[in-house]
């Protein structure tokens, strides 16, 4: 009797120990987006050191390779008592993100597909989520996952916040938004991006040419009145020395306008002075002959 009671509890203790240790997990799926139109990706695959047994993490090493051969960068993971894998894909370009989240690494953690949408600034996100099919447990929540440190999510974070989303826990005044796995099953998302970068770029060229047209124009006004300040500031031709024989005024050329020649007056005979004559007498007749 008492030996059945000994294995009866060895055989709970080994229920039990396996039920704590669903909850020690870590998965996450990390995106962050930026203003120019790339995106950071990031993905934490671990399971804490009492799950991992002899074979250690043999059981995802079709998903580690996987990640690998589709360019990923992948580390070892190690963290308290996780061990795993981090995969690391950076600026991605937003439009290849259906390609990159929709391939086949992505397929054997149990993933669905990816659709992204776009509409002037604004995209939209559709994401079929599924547990990862070795995290599944219908028991297993998310309480259970937190006291072991554990946790199955996505975490998106935005450069500016988001305009409609169906997100778990949303922090960061509406930039880091973060899916439970084990309450969602679908990412639903909008949101804005403003490429700084081409607008800095646009701003710059426009100043260039507005600083050009200026520089144009102040050279065409310069050039139009530097011939008028020459003529203005033209020196007197310096003429010879002034001959003493000539005078210095043009006027003084002109020869003088002489005095009108006024004629005697006439004089009656009869008062002309007498002239002697030959004799001593006077020539002139007498007032009595």
């Amino acid at each position: 009797m008492r030996k059945n009671v000994k294995a009866l509890s060895v055989m709970i203790v080994l229920i039990l120990t396996m039920f704590c240790c669903t909850g020690c997990l870590r998965f996450r799926t990390s995106m962050r987006f930026k203003n120019n139109g790339k995106t950071d990706l990031a993905i934490i695959y671990a399971y804490h050191e009492m799950l991992l047994g002899d074979n250690g993490l043999k059981s995802i090493e079709d998903v580690v390779e996987a990640f690998d051969d589709e360019g990923w960068t992948v580390k070892d993971y190690e963290k308290g008592d996780y061990q795993g894998y981090l995969f690391t894909m950076s600026d991605v370009k937003i439009s290849d993100l259906e390609d990159v989240l929709n391939s086949d690494a992505f397929e054997k953690i149990g993933f669905g597909d990816f659709d992204l949408t776009r509409s002037g600034l604004t995209y939209t996100i559709n994401w079929e989520l599924g547990t990862p099919e070795e995290f599944q447990n219908e028991s297993l929540s998310s309480s259970d996952l937190s006291a072991y440190g554990g946790f199955i999510e996505i975490v998106i974070e935005l450069p500016s916040p988001a305009k409609s989303e169906n997100a778990t826990d949303v922090d960061d005044e509406g930039k880091k938004l973060t899916w439970d796995l084990l309450e969602e099953d679908e990412v639903e998302l909008s949101f804005t991006l403003i490429n700084t970068g081409l607008i800095v770029t646009i701003a710059a060229v426009v100043g260039v040419l507005l600083v050009s047209a200026v520089v144009v124009v102040l050279v065409i006004i310069l050039k139009k009145k530097k011939p008028a300040k020459a003529e203005k500031a033209a020196p007197a031709v310096p003429q010879g020395p002034v001959s003493s024989a000539e005078p210095a005024n043009p006027i003084d050329f002109t020869s003088p306008i002489p005095p009108p020649v006024t004629s005697a007056p006439l004089v009656p005979a009869a008062y002309l002075p007498e002239q002697p004559g030959d004799d001593g007498s006077s020539g002139a007749p007498s007032a009595h002959s």
